[in-house]
């Protein structure tokens, strides 16, 4: 299966794709953080070119509803309606006969469509709140692997439970570039779950 990971830098689908066999590349804007093969550059360069698979991560920071109230001023200077527009290029390929499109919980729930369902990575092994929607073109639900229980930090201001990664990357500790990062890898039990699950479909889809 040749299999297309677009907007990812970590390599972790990517990895878990060629350990299950398959032909796969990661595609983003910056260098991969593991060896394997990356495009580093604007995945439209090859987003044309003939795919079994993609999954797609497109940049949440202007869709996602923990930013809502940025939402007029992204709206009034494009930014948003350039992140609506190039996340529905993923979910318009025709061409492409199984995808799956990531994004926390966001916008295109009511611009477009709900997605086909919400994970969670303490449903693949790690113990990490982070509520996650996929956009599944003909691609099954993907099934819990490794459920465990869900581990918070409590805010000493506010009493307030926070994800490790959320509070993390809050803290003050980090660039904003480190913050997005953090918060936009994926995590290694999801990407092992899709190339287990989604790697083993055989058959032409119509």
């Amino acid at each position: 299966m040749r299999v297309l990971v677009a907007c990812e830098f970590s390599g972790n689908v990517r990895n878990a794709f060629i350990e299950h066999g398959h032909d796969a590349i990661s595609c983003d804007i910056l260098p991969s953080e593991s060896p394997g093969p990356h495009y580093e550059g604007d995945v439209r360069d090859i987003l044309n070119e003939k795919w079994d698979l993609m999954i797609a991560h497109p940049p949440c920071t202007h869709l996602a509803v923990s930013g809502a109230r940025f939402f007029a001023e992204k709206r009034a200077d494009g930014r948003q309606q350039a992140a609506i527009k190039f996340f529905m290029m993923f979910a318009d390929c025709q061409h492409i006969p199984r995808i799956c499109i990531e994004n926390p919980v966001c916008i295109m729930s009511t611009i477009w469509r709900p997605p086909d369902q919400y994970i969670q990575p303490w449903q693949f092994g790690h113990p990490e709140p982070k509520k996650t929607g996929l956009w599944l073109k003909n691609l099954p639900l993907l099934r819990p692997a490794n459920i465990v229980e869900p581990e918070y930090i409590i805010g000493k201001k506010d009493g307030k439970k926070y994800s490790r990664v959320h509070f993390l990357s809050a803290s003050g500790k980090f660039t904003n570039e480190e913050r997005s990062k953090l918060r936009s890898r994926t995590y290694p039990g999801i990407a092992e779950a899709m190339a287990e699950q989604w790697g083993s479909l055989k058959g032409d889809v119509s």
